[in-house]
This record gives structure tokens, sequence and C-alpha cells, in this order.
């Protein structure tokens, strides 16, 4: 059977890749055909893992986009330019963005649980939970105090989507110096997200769902004409799924 997962795991991209050109869907759509799916998928084939993915991932990425994509969009890194919905929060980031955080990172939570762990944690909440409350918490603080001050601007960080790159990269680089036989799953989980990530991409500035507009970058990069930072295709395409299985393995599993 993991041979059928892994096979419609590879299909499910693929046909949404090819249902978001031909059909030019919206973006919220899209993110639901690229990772709802799967995760739906996964959820139905293994219940077991799904409230502890559920409670880690909403937890990481709802406070991670209110802090990274509020500061993206005032640097004009990374903007969502059209939403189904009728409001931004802060006036900045669209339902769309929490949206595409949330289900990215279940599905690379739900991913790494069923094909590469062989040791499952029964907690679904490990007690190094409290720590990552505590920085999630601190970040979403940032963001309330400074829209509540009205000085939301202040946040301004010029080429923040590099420094944001670097800083956790770096904390990535820190864990696997301690834990290298976790290097292994993660290059895996990386290979098949890296897939995944690059077809939305394509899709989505074909489609226009998303835009670079600012100049803060350190470079480009140009594949099938379709043109966008050096960032987004080393830090999210190819880096930002074993970040987030460092965070997970550290603060809410076993570490093996």
């Amino acid at each position: 059977m993991k041979k059928v997962d892994i096979s419609l795991l590879i299909l499910f991209p693929i046909l949404a890749f090819l249902i978001t050109i031909f059909c030019k869907t919206n973006l919220f759509t899209s993110v639901f055909l690229f990772f709802g799916v799967s995760s739906v998928y996964l959820i139905i084939r293994n219940k077991k893992i799904f409230l502890k993915s559920f409670y880690f991932s909403f937890l990481l990425s709802i406070p991670l986009s209110l802090f990274f994509d509020t500061l993206a969009a005032l640097d004009k890194s990374w903007i969502v330019p059209h939403s189904i919905f009728p409001f931004r929060f802060f006036g900045l980031a669209t339902v769309e963005v929490y949206t595409l955080g949330f289900l990215w990172v279940l599905l690379t939570v739900l991913f790494y649980e069923h094909f590469l762990e062989k040791t499952k944690k029964e907690k679904i909440v490990d007690r190094g939970m409290r720590y990552l409350h505590i920085i999630c918490a601190v970040l979403t603080l940032i963001v309330l105090i400074a829209w509540l001050f009205n000085s939301v601007e202040m946040l301004t960080v010029p080429y923040i989507y590099f420094w944001f790159s670097v800083i956790l990269t770096c904390l990535l680089v820190i864990f696997l110096y301690f834990y290298p036989k976790l290097l292994q799953k993660f290059i895996l989980a990386g290979i098949y997200f890296f897939f995944v990530t690059f077809l939305l991409e394509i899709a989505a500035l074909h489609n226009g769902q998303w835009i670079f507009p600012g100049t803060h970058y350190i470079g480009f990069v140009e594949i099938f004409k379709y043109k966008f930072p050096i960032e987004e295709f080393v830090f999210w395409m190819m880096l930002c799924t074993p970040i987030v299985l460092a965070f997970y393995e550290f603060f809410d599993d076993d570490r093996k």
C-alpha cells in the first residue's frame, strides 16, 4: 500500500497543476488541490497521525504566517494581489496565505509520519511544545502590538526574505549537527516537496496568483519564462521542508 500511496501523492500535485493551469483556478482552490487533497488522503490512510500533525501544524504555521507574511508584504517581497475574501489581515496578508501555510505544514508532517517515521510517539503534545508556544506567542504579540499602536510599518525590514531564510537555515544546520541521523529522512521529504512546491510556483506565477514586486532580493531564477527570487527557489522549495521537520522533531517528536 505504501507504493500505491506514494504513486497517488505524485499524481495528485500533477493533476492539481493541470487543473490550475487549464481551469485558471484561484489561489484558494489551488492550495487545496496541491496540499488539501493529499492531506485528506493521508489522514484517511493513517488516522492515528492526524491529531498530532494537525495540532503542531496549526500552532507553527499561523503565528509564523502572521509574522513573516506580514513583514514580507510590508517589504513587498511576496504579494498575493487577489483574494476571494473581502479583507486582509492587518490590511496586508490574505486568507489564502494562512491557508497555504497551514495545509503545506500539515501535509509535510503527515507525509513524514506516514512514510518516514518508524518509531511512533503516542503523545499528541510533547512537553517541548511549551517552548514553541512561547516563541509563537512572542511573534504574534510583536505584530499585534505594532498593529494596535498603528505602527505596523515600523516592522518593515529590507531583505526580510533573505534574513528570515538565513536565520532558519542556520537553525537547521545546528539541529542536524546534533541529530545527523535525521538528515536522510529530511532529504527524502525535501525531494518530494521540492517537486510539489515547484509545480505550485509555476502554476501560481502562470495565473498571477502571487507576485514579487519588491526590489530587496539577492537575485532571480528564470525557468520556463517564469521569474522568481533566488530566496524562493533555495529557501521555500529546497530548505523549508527540512526546517519544518527540524522544528517538528525538536519540539514535538522523539528526534530519532
